[in-house]
């Protein structure tokens, strides 16, 4: 018989809401913005690399990580330039089909958001389609405080302890079956799949 249920955590991206934008034109525009070569793949990846990388994560951040690792000049209004970036990013954020409805039915429950990614971006996102006074908790891989990424355990009982919910009492939903559902059960909270159908 499984445990009750008395906290939800919910991943983000392909769960509540969709970036709907094209990645390759917002590449193209930094590339375009900051004299990089947009055929340097070398930088690219390592720019991608540093996007997802474990840690305190912000765009910024991941951006300056990136120049510097290819002998490219930072320019002095980086934290300026990534704000635009990361603006124009959350601005083609959308909520997913039926999300306020189930928000809605769990309404009793506490929440909490779990999501990996560059800490002002998911932030951004999270402002940008209105859930941001949804949640109880939001736990964003990229925060200083958090520096984790799912499905290590560690970003799981984070949110338990925000929520106050011991992790058994704790259902994850997310549509990625390794990071979301895997992860929440081996740092045992309870997982639920909810695959991507946008």
């Amino acid at each position: 018989m499984s445990n009750p249920i008395r906290a939800i955590c919910f991943d983000f991206d392909g769960t509540l809401a969709q970036f709907e934008g094209d990645f390759a034109q917002l590449t193209a525009f930094c590339c375009d913005r900051l004299g990089i070569d947009p055929g340097d793949r070398a930088f690219l990846a390592t720019y991608e690399r540093e996007i997802r990388a474990e840690g305190h994560v912000t765009f910024a951040l991941a951006l300056r990580r990136a120049l510097e690792a290819h002998g490219y000049p930072v320019p002095a209004g980086l934290e300026a330039f990534a704000a635009e970036v990361t603006a124009r990013y959350a601005a083609e954020v959308r909520l997913l089909p039926g999300v306020r409805e189930v928000l809605a039915y769990f309404a009793h429950l506490p929440k909490a958001v779990i999501t990996n990614g560059p800490a002002d971006m998911q932030w951004a996102a999270l402002r940008n389609v209105g859930l941001e006074r949804e949640f109880q908790a939001v736990v964003v891989s990229g925060d200083p405080d958090v520096a984790v990424r799912k499905p290590n355990p560690r970003i799981f009982h984070l949110a338990c302890e925000r929520l106050g919910v011991p992790p058994h009492e704790t259902l994850m939903i997310g549509d990625h079956l390794e990071a979301d559902v895997q992860g929440a059960i081996a740092a045992g909270l309870q997982g639920l799949y909810r695959p991507n159908s946008a």
